[in-house]
């Protein structure tokens, strides 16, 4: 199965969720990736994370 990258940047909306095919990761099958050199808060990435949750529940799943 494909693997697939989920991206958001602070500011944005669900709608603004990007999707990608990704590579494999080495030791997680799950990974959310964040910049802390952008000054992000924790709830920065709280409500980023929450962003993403509503796009992978309005969209379909598992991805085609």
């Amino acid at each position: 199965m494909a693997t697939r990258r989920y991206g958001i940047s602070r500011g944005e909306n669900m709608d603004q969720v990007t999707e990608a095919v990704g590579a494999a990761t080495a030791t997680d099958n799950m990974e959310f990736t964040f910049d802390l050199a952008t000054n992000l808060t924790r709830e920065d990435v709280l409500l980023a994370l929450g962003k993403i949750a509503a796009h992978i529940l309005k969209g379909n799943f598992p991805p085609a």
